[in-house]
């Protein structure tokens, strides 16, 4: 993260244009976007990505605010990106899957059940997606945006359109779901 001192200086830099103001802003923010991203869509995070620091490239002159606040803005782009992008696509109804995945699926397929065998592979892609599809939408969104965005809940109710209780009960309710999930997982070892 960058500094909340240095912030807005690094901010200013960035909005004129300064390459190495904007390789700092992406180092320090791309990694826990891409994290959210993929959570909710991970076939297409790292092009809502681009399209996230497109959108907040064009912002950064307008921009004031402290280090929480930026973090807000940015995560509030990357949640309209996300808007947008499953709004076009259940207009075109597409599935869309990496390309790294169906060259794994493709590899691993046998001729006895190539059918099970891809459902197996792309079931399994990843912890933070297995979990994040037994919570309900709202609550994986409030969980993502708290852990994985380490946002605060204000920022979180901001974001969401929500009331900052609300998202502290989507929280709570989704880590009791998941807490319950391990929890059967360990009795059943």
């Amino acid at each position: 993260m960058i500094q909340d001192a240095e912030l807005p200086d690094v901010v200013r830099a960035a909005g004129r244009g300064e390459h190495w103001a904007l390789t700092q802003l992406f180092r320090a923010y791309q990694p826990g976007l891409l994290r959210y991203l993929r959570a909710h869509e991970a076939g297409a995070a790292d092009d809502l990505a681009s399209e996230v620091w497109i959108g907040a490239a064009r912002g950064l002159a307008q921009f004031t605010g402290d280090e929480p606040a930026f973090r807000a803005w940015l995560f509030t782009i990357a949640r309209r990106r996300l808007i947008d992008h499953r709004r076009r696509v259940a207009r075109r109804r597409t599935v869309v899957v990496a390309a790294d995945t169906l060259d794994l699926v493709i590899d691993q397929v046998s001729d006895d059940d190539p059918a099970g065998m891809v459902v197996d592979l792309l079931g399994a892609q990843g912890a933070v997606n297995a979990l994040v599809a037994e919570l309900t939408p709202e609550q994986a969104e409030a969980v993502l945006l708290r852990v994985v965005a380490g946002l605060p809940v204000a920022e979180v109710a901001t974001i969401m359109r929500r009331p900052p209780g609300t998202v502290r009960v989507l929280c709570h309710r989704a880590l009791r779901r998941l807490a319950g999930r391990l929890d059967q997982e360990v009795r059943s070892r």
